[in-house]
């Protein structure tokens, strides 16, 4: 499987947004908080619909230098694109999760850090 990270897995339509903000389930991991829904697949569209689709959200009230919040960005969007792996198992139960990363530090954090954060969340899941 390859690790690159397609316009299809990314959440753009503002009901898909709005929905998965709603949702009650939370998980939260120092800088990243996570918001997600699993929805159920319909048979036929198992291999249509991908098994994940992300939203990545860098409010401007933590970061408000545009720079700092795209290098925020650009961390957590590769932390999630090398790890996107382990969400493997939504594809074999035919089961379709919305993802909303959110980022709550006020401050620039390292790479490693960001992805340590990410790589919990993601096996929190399970």
């Amino acid at each position: 499987m390859s690790l690159t990270l397609r316009k299809k897995n990314i959440i753009h339509l503002e009901n898909e947004v709005n929905s998965l903000l709603k949702s009650e389930l939370t998980s939260f991991h120092y800088p990243v908080k996570l918001i997600y829904q699993v929805e159920e697949s319909t048979p036929d569209g198992i291999k249509q619909n991908p098994h994940f689709k992300v939203l990545f959200i860098i409010p401007k009230r933590y970061l408000k230098k545009a720079c700092k919040r795209n290098l925020a960005k650009r961390r957590l969007k590769e932390a999630f694109r090398i790890h996107q792996n382990l969400l493997d198992q939504f594809r074999e139960s035919g089961k379709t999760v919305n993802l909303a990363f959110i980022y709550v530090s006020t401050e620039v954090v390292s790479f490693k850090q960001l992805e340590f954060a990410v790589v919990r969340l993601i096996t929190e899941l399970k």
